[in-house]
């Protein structure tokens, strides 16, 4: 009888470190990093696609120079400068594709840019292009972006 007490307690504790363990654990992969902005900023970003989603997303119709006319749902330009903190001494902003494609703008057309966003693809999660109004050369609308860099 004392013999089947101790095992049932020694079940028990087992059962019981078991979930105490599973619910401490990790929590599984992090999700990964899919966009950053860097270079003269105050502060870094680092951003997932839940972080950027979590921003406060618009959807706009906007003139593409090429392909007239469509919806964009995206995060605005400025918000994300906004949040890194331009320096003072910055002048130029590069877009970087994952294909290592770059395109430049002088960071006084992308602060007037109101309207200019990171867009959501609309095919592929995680994916980002960006969406810059008024401005006629369809190579600052780049695809497939991962980085911006304020220099």
């Amino acid at each position: 009888m004392k013999t089947k007490r101790v095992a049932s307690i020694l079940v028990v504790v087992l059962a019981v470190t078991v979930l105490l363990l599973a619910a401490c654990g990790p929590k599984g992969t992090p999700e990964p990093v899919t966009f950053t902005v860097t270079g003269a900023v105050d502060k870094e970003l680092q951003l997932t696609d839940s972080d950027l989603r979590g921003m406060d997303v618009v959807t706009l119709t906007l003139e593409h120079p090429k392909n007239g006319p469509a919806e964009y749902k995206g995060v605005r330009l400025s918000e994300l400068l906004t949040k890194a903190g331009v320096k003072g001494e910055a002048a130029t902003v590069t877009f970087t594709a994952r294909d290592g494609f770059t395109a430049d703008l002088d960071l006084a057309s992308v602060l007037a840019c109101a309207d200019c966003l990171v867009s959501f693809d609309s095919e592929a999660a995680a994916m980002y292009n960006m969406a810059m109004p008024g401005q006629t050369s369809g190579k600052l609308w780049v695809k497939d972006v991962v980085s911006i860099t304020i220099k």
